[in-house]
């Protein structure tokens, strides 16, 4: 299979979006919004950076695409050989999306800090601690300092941090 890393989050709304990243010869990535009841939207990233948008895209279709050893295949398939309503969309930047996936996969922690709240979230998107702001100066890089000499990479409100 060529899925690197893959993985799916809620928001609070209960809007789903699945997140993959391939090993293919032809795309790099792809996400699919998941609306209850819906059928999906699906924007598929190529290997040269540029962006299409499937709508009204079966579920079992696109988990065929998702699923298969070859993305580029299974998108003619699946995907284009159901004729789906499609647009180009601006360009993605492969590195900005080769870093991401890197980092989650390599189990990366967000840290988020302003002045509504302290977050740390997993490379799922989970969270796994939450406090209200208060922090006096310098708490936040002494707890990023104590995450990374633990092994952990981080980034502090979307950007690597380095002790």
């Amino acid at each position: 299979m060529s899925k690197v890393f893959g993985y799916y989050k809620e928001d609070e709304n209960g809007v789903g979006l699945d997140k993959c990243w391939f090993d293919s010869s032809n795309v790099k990535y792809c996400e699919c919004v998941d609306k209850e009841g819906e059928r999906k939207t699906l924007r598929v990233v190529f290997n040269n950076g540029s962006q299409y948008e499937y709508t009204g895209v079966d579920v079992g279709q696109y988990l065929l695409f998702r699923e298969d050893a070859s993305q580029g295949k299974a998108l003619n398939k699946y995907i284009k050989g159901n004729k789906y309503e499609f647009k180009k969309l601006e360009d993605r930047d492969l590195s900005l999306l080769t870093e991401e996936c890197d980092f989650r996969k390599n189990g990366g922690l967000y840290v988020f800090c302003d002045d509504t709240k302290f977050t740390i979230m997993d490379s799922f998107d989970n969270v796994l601690y939450e406090n209200v702001p208060g922090f006096y100066d310098g708490v936040v890089d002494t707890i990023c300092d104590i995450l990374v000499s633990l092994g952990n990479k981080i980034k502090l409100n979307g950007k690597n941090y380095e002790a």
